[in-house]
């Protein structure tokens, strides 16, 4: 036997696969986990190509050229096209300096290098994600570097049986044990999840699979497994979510739930595999590559056009890229199937090459583009663009770490006056054009000490990759303060991303990231409560030499302001405005927290959403100017609001 025998519930996985990543990735709040589905998609693969390897190797005709001409049939035309259009669709939508992050993704889409790429520039859950069009080709990135790699040690070990099956059954050993206990010592939680060393396991599971069931004669006959397996594969579709560290023991539930399904459920003995073998369900599976290919970009490139998803719109994207998964099925992926390896594989790597080629040319052309002057902008949208992602020169120079002896100057620390120190998190490093500002006015000097995504609070972080070197941060400025002269304190920072939280600006779920104490351990508690103790705690181990300011919340926007702003201009698409209601049911808990702890401990606290939330709705410019360089950072006009709230701070009372 040479070929493995069609098992049409098996596209009927790959339709639940695939339907799982297009409703994660539209946004439907019930499908949190959906990224799993491709965790399914690398086990089938593994399953299918694996054992479609071991027929051939077992037959004695197992060829290397054959074998990547079947990939190149397989899989070129369609990702070409896809790769193509979107690059062309990018290059008219986006501005000139985000066509950078579209090149480099190209070209690692191109070379199947993309998870590499994202690796070491985007995490897969965070905020530059979502305009990066080319996001979704690390998986495709994974899976041709297996399958690169073990044509070559096939040839390398002279088409063994007996090597391949040690190779499939070492690289499942080490690759899961790392990928379960590494933490994050090989790869921080953002990184790991695009990384090659740990889901290189997952493909080797799937061909395991197949050598196991193979040498035993066929599926196994367990009446209640092909239900196991279908729960284990739904599961953590609505269990898991974006604070799951993953890959890891989480991912056990969909891997070995699609091994249980191929393993056990055949229509001829299982309710399951009927209802996965039925017609629609199959159709699905059959489109899901160019689903899965088309789904994303049409994503991306309709919510940078219009920033506001509601359930509607989700439901339409998610039936257009079915829609275009089946168009690439009978237009694109069909025709080039028909296309006999033996006869044309000449023919198919000269297809490969030219395609290739193109997609270089075009990467290269994205290049030029992307450092290309901008055209002559009007006054009023150059303003703008200044203000995208625009920080302070500093701001790179000045995150505090463990162990340092300087903090950022700001003015003249050794001036007459009395000092002052910021304390804080991103919200604080980027406010050092206010406080530079304030010092000039007032004559002193002082220190910033800013760590990302690090509330001044002691004894209690975020979790997230950096939370042990927060917490050893925020105990030495505490340390700093308690043999410090008598000092301004001015604390500041993006307080409901840590009180409520929020797993990023777009998400309206608070509780979602859990906090970690001092052994790294979750605590007890509602999210707020923890935290509002750890900053009541913080408080009052400050001595009382020092004057302490709190700085209140910033009202966070679920999108880039300037951006926005920007596309508003050229595509006539309003940002989604934010009410001071939207505000205060983000934020309120936050609020009323912060001005209790103020009022306990003496504190004065100044309410920046006070200028920001007035008449009902909450502004992002000033003159048609953005006060924020980003989603919460202040921008250079948010910096000089700042600064006269820091000479001038605000009276009590409610918003």
């Amino acid at each position: 036997m040479r070929h493995l025998t069609y098992r049409p519930e098996l596209d009927g996985l790959r339709a639940i696969a695939v339907t799982a990543v297009v409703l994660f990735h539209v946004g439907f709040p019930s499908m949190p986990g959906g990224y799993v589905g491709v965790d399914v998609f690398f086990v089938l693969s593994g399953y299918l190509i694996c054992g479609q390897t071991y027929l051939r190797l077992q037959a004695g005709d197992y060829s290397a050229r054959d074998f990547f001409a079947r990939r190149i049939r397989r899989l070129a035309m369609a990702y070409f096209t896809c790769f193509l259009v979107t690059a062309l669709v990018a290059s008219m939508l986006f501005l000139p300096e985000e066509l950078g992050t579209v090149f480099a993704n190209l070209l690692g889409s191109t070379t199947f290098t993309n998870n590499y790429n994202l690796l070491a520039s985007q995490g897969y859950f965070n905020t530059a994600a979502h305009e990066n069009p080319f996001l979704h080709t690390w998986s495709l990135s994974i899976e041709e570097q297996f399958y690169i790699a073990l044509p070559l040690l096939i040839l390398a070990t002279g088409r063994s049986l007996r090597v391949f099956r040690a190779t499939l059954a070492g690289v499942l050993a080490v690759s899961l044990a790392l990928a379960l206990a590494s933490g994050d010592v090989i790869h921080d939680r953002e990184a790991r999840f695009f990384s090659t060393t740990f889901r290189l396991w997952e493909l080797a599971l799937g061909g395991l699979l197949f050598v196991l069931l193979h040498r035993r004669g066929g599926a196994l006959n367990l009446p209640l497994a092909p239900v196991v397996g279908l729960v284990l594969v739904l599961l953590p579709v609505g269990w898991l979510d974006a604070g799951t560290l993953y890959p890891a023991w989480g991912t056990l539930l969909p891997t070995l739930g699609t091994a249980i399904l191929i393993a056990t459920a055949l229509p001829a003995h299982s309710m399951v595999g009927r209802l996965l073998a039925t017609r629609p369900m199959v159709y699905l599976g059959r489109i899901s590559y160019g689903t899965y290919l088309w789904h994303w970009p049409l994503i991306v490139f309709v919510t940078y056009v219009n920033v506001d998803l509601d359930d509607v719109l989700r439901s339409v994207l998610t039936l257009a890229s079915f829609a275009l998964g089946a168009l690439s099925y009978h237009l694109l992926e069909m025709p080039v199937r028909r296309i006999d390896v033996a006869r044309h594989r000449g023919r198919l790597f000269a297809m490969f090459a030219v395609q290739t080629a193109v997609l270089l040319g075009v990467a290269g052309w994205l290049y030029q583009q992307s450092h290309a002057a901008a055209p002559m902008l009007g006054e009023r949208l150059a303003r703008i663009k200044a203000e995208d992602r625009a920080y302070p020169e500093r701001w790179n120079a000045c995150w505090l770490s463990p162990g340092m002896s300087r903090y950022c100057r700001i003015g003249d620390p050794e001036a007459a006056a009395r000092p002052f120190l910021v304390w804080g998190d991103s919200m604080a490093n980027s406010a050092l054009w206010a406080f530079e500002t304030f010092a000039g006015r007032e004559g002193q000097g002082g220190y910033l000490a800013p760590t990302a995504s690090c509330a001044p609070v002691i004894g209690v972080s975020r979790e997230f990759s950096g939370d042990e070197e927060c917490l050893a941060v925020n105990r030495a400025v505490l340390t700093f303060l308690q043999e410090a002269p008598a000092t301004d304190v001015y604390m500041f920072a993006r307080w409901s991303y840590y009180a409520e939280g929020y797993e990023d600006h777009r998400s309206d779920t608070p509780g979602t990231v859990p906090l970690v104490d001092g052994r790294g351990a979750p605590p007890e508690g509602e999210t707020r409560a923890v935290f509002a103790a750890a900053l009541d705690r913080t408080l009052a181990a400050i001595p009382d030499r020092h004057r302490v300011t709190l700085i209140g919340q910033v009202p966070v926007f679920p999108y880039a302001v300037p951006r926005a702003m920007l596309r508003q201009h050229r595509f006539g698409t309003v940002p989604p405005v934010k009410t001071v209601a939207d505000f205060m049911a983000r934020s309120g808990g936050t609020v009323a927290m912060l001005r209790a702890a103020a009022a306990t401990a003496g504190a004065r606290l100044i309410e920046p959403h006070r200028v920001f939330c007035k008449d009902e709705t909450c502004v992002y410019a000033a003159d048609g100017v953005p006060l924020l360089s980003d989603h919460v950072h202040l921008s250079r006009a948010g910096n000089a609001l700042l600064a006269d709230l820091l000479a001038r701070p605000p009276a009590g009372g409610s918003p």
